[in-house]
């Protein structure tokens, strides 16, 4: 993917066309993809007869998007999403053969800022490539627990920078706005947080004591499929100087 980022960035030229000083606002949903590919497939660590599994699962992410057209070639993107990341957790006990299932969320905030390329492929319709970074905003610590575990997962920073890299195509209507369809690659700069899960099985008295436990540094990168939808706007007038 990444080599077809580039080739369209230096073969493009004689094909590219943005909007031109056009400001458009458009809304934007996110469905989030876990694949190994990207390294982002479940971790697992053995302690004793305790086994423990992270996994990734799909989530979402939602907000507004906001771009400038510069001039004929680039364009400019920022805006705002709610992120929700969802991981699966098992841990399995071998000595009694105990299979615990549950799972736990992560909430971020994203603010995005790229810049965009466009290839026009037809009268209406553009292919375009962007490139960027994210500041990801961790606005707090996460944890859950049931009968058998505990887990907390402690951020490494209230913010996270990240690289940002999409692709996707795009279909601009006459006066009704335009419609946008593509995939996006998000990878921190960093692990976003390190999780601690601890085993809990009962005394004879009743209290839960911790058997083993097992930490997991969480990447957080992902994979989007963009479905987006900008509002029409008209080009920017520029106000002639009087002489």
């Amino acid at each position: 993917m990444r080599i077809l980022f580039i080739f369209l960035l230096f073969t493009g030229g004689l094909l590219l066309k943005a909007q031109k000083n056009v400001t458009t606002f458009g809304l934007q949903f996110k469905p989030i993809l876990s694949s190994e590919i990207i390294n982002t497939g479940p971790q697992f660590e053995q302690v004793g007869d305790i086994g423990f599994e992270i996994d990734p699962a799909n989530g979402y992410s939602f907000g507004m998007v906001i771009r400038k057209g510069y001039t004929d070639q680039l364009s400019f993107e920022t805006g705002i999403n709610f992120t929700k990341r969802n991981f699966d957790l098992t841990i399995t006990d071998d000595s009694t053969g105990f299979v615990g299932k549950s799972d736990f969320t992560y909430v971020i905030y994203e603010i995005p800022v790229m810049g965009l390329i466009y290839v026009q492929l037809g009268r209406q319709t553009y292919l375009n490539t962007a490139f960027g970074v994210s500041l990801d905003f961790l606005p707090s610590d996460w944890d859950s627990f049931d009968t058998y575990f505990q887990h907390y997962s402690a951020r490494k920073s209230w913010i996270v920078p990240s690289l940002l890299a999409n692709v996707g195509f795009e279909y601009r209507t006459v006066s009704s706005g335009a419609l946008y369809l593509g995939f996006s690659y998000h990878r921190p700069f960093s692990e976003i947080s390190t999780a601690a899960v601890r085993y809990l099985q009962p005394d004879e008295f009743g209290n839960q004591i911790e058997q083993e436990r097992a930490f997991f540094d969480i990447l957080g990168n992902y994979l989007t499929i963009d479905l987006r939808y900008f509002f029409h706007e008209d080009p920017e007038r520029r106000k002639k100087r009087r002489k």
